[in-house]
């Protein structure tokens, strides 16, 4: 892991933290037990990212050259975050809120795989990130 910031949080706390964040940028209110991932266009500042056997919680849409400052945390197992084709790989663990901050540069889809083994659903476990 890189340097950034680690707090202690329940699954529970950072579920609910993820979900209003949603809420708050689409007006629609998506639950992390519906098993979709809602694409989120954020404006700069505080981002939520959920690791959940075998999905990623939301998709994330940002802006080319905001900084963001992403949130990440497990709600069942430790899982990995790496976002490709980018050399960034973090460790996610449930308990804990890992912050990092981001300034993504060029526009595109990025796609987010565990590369964790976290059970035998793990090589579906692929999210993505949009840059604009």
């Amino acid at each position: 892991n890189t340097d950034g910031e680690t707090y202690s949080v329940t699954p529970e706390e950072f579920t609910r933290r993820t979900e209003a964040f949603i809420k708050a940028n689409t007006g629609e209110e998506w639950l992390l037990e519906d098993g979709m991932a809602p694409e989120v266009a954020a404006p700069p500042g505080d981002v939520y990212l959920i690791a959940k056997q075998y999905f990623w919680f939301p998709i994330l849409k940002l802006r080319a050259g905001e900084t963001y400052r992403l949130h990440l945390s497990s709600m069942d197992y430790q899982h990995g975050f790496s976002l490709l084709p980018l050399n960034m790989n973090f460790q996610v663990v449930p308990g804990y809120d890992h912050v990092i901050t981001i300034q993504p540069q060029l526009p595109g889809e990025y796609p987010i795989v565990c590369n964790e083994f976290c059970g035998v659903g793990h090589q579906n476990m692929v999210g993505k990130l949009i840059v604009e």
